[in-house]
């Protein structure tokens, strides 16, 4: 069934996009969703799941043009490789398989706007000769020559290849943009901000939790936790991948019920295998 058409917002130098439930596909559906059947237990949203379901060299890629993860393999390592239009762009992380790039087609974000780091529709991809790097379409540099770059910013090794990259904290962000530290590394400029922490440290035994896309970010500080131990989170949550490599506590939720988390918060998958549910805080309009 098709959603409601996204609300439009005031531009902010170049970084505001929609979000990406907000943002509809030519067929009326969000343009980030999946068909999925819901089996009881856990919502199937193709032939895979987990990089693990893939044979070796494949990785369970959520394939844009049938919204259905499929198991898929390397098609480009270079923009060279992939007809006019298209350009090499990774599409999985990396994180629990191998880094697959396949050919997706250029966006019309400019230098300096905010971008998707995996394609998720050309409305947030870059222009052809920018990558997307730390959410912001830039331009890609050589690793080693500081010339390749403009002057204050620095070539850094991203997703999408080395780009070069700023400091906000040394040169400050457009007008109604605000310097987010990310880490201790790095920050970025964004049009909405959500909570306090890194910058307000938490609470011993919690983490910094973060989502960052489109120009927006929220931050909110959790337990950590083990997800091989089975009360390692307080009764009524569960553990959940929190960021990287690290897991926290998210509240326990049903994803079939609707509000489930209450204003302010949305009930996402919180393990790579969709098993386990909690609440999330939902980036700022």
């Amino acid at each position: 069934m098709a959603g409601s058409p996204p609300r439009e917002r005031e531009p902010v130098s170049g970084l505001s996009l929609p979000l990406t439930h907000q943002e509809l596909s030519s067929d009326g559906l969000p343009s980030a969703a999946l068909r999925c059947t819901f089996d009881g237990s856990v919502f199937r949203c193709g032939t895979c799941q987990t990089d693990s379901d893939c044979p070796t060299g494949k990785a369970c890629v959520a394939n844009r043009a049938t919204r259905r993860f499929e198991c898929m393999d390397e098609e480009c390592e270079t923009d060279i490789h992939c007809f006019p239009g298209t350009t090499c762009r990774p599409v999985t992380l990396g994180a629990t398989g191998p880094i697959v790039r396949r050919c997706a087609p250029t966006g019309s974000r400019r230098e300096g706007e905010a971008c998707d780091a995996l394609f998720i529709s050309e409305q947030g991809a870059c222009d052809e000769g920018l990558v997307c790097h730390r959410g912001v379409c830039s331009p890609p540099c050589q690793l080693g020559d500081p010339t390749s770059c403009p002057e204050g910013t620095t070539c850094e090794h991203g997703l999408n290849g080395a780009a070069c990259a700023k400091d906000c904290r040394a040169r400050g962000c457009p007008d109604g943009q605000q310097c987010k530290l990310l880490d201790d590394s790095e920050s970025q400029c964004l049009a909405s901000v959500s909570g306090e922490c890194p910058e307000r440290p938490c609470a011993e035994g919690e983490r910094c939790n973060m989502r960052v896309a489109r120009g927006r970010g929220v931050f909110w500080c959790a337990k950590s936790c083990d997800p091989l131990s089975a009360d390692s989170c307080p009764q009524g949550q569960v553990c959940g991948v929190g960021g990287g490599t690290l897991s926290t506590c998210f509240l326990k939720c049903d994803p079939t019920a609707l509000d489930a988390c209450g204003e302010g918060a949305a009930c996402v998958t919180v393990s790579e295998d969709m098993t386990l549910w909690g609440c999330r805080p939902e980036l700022p309009e």
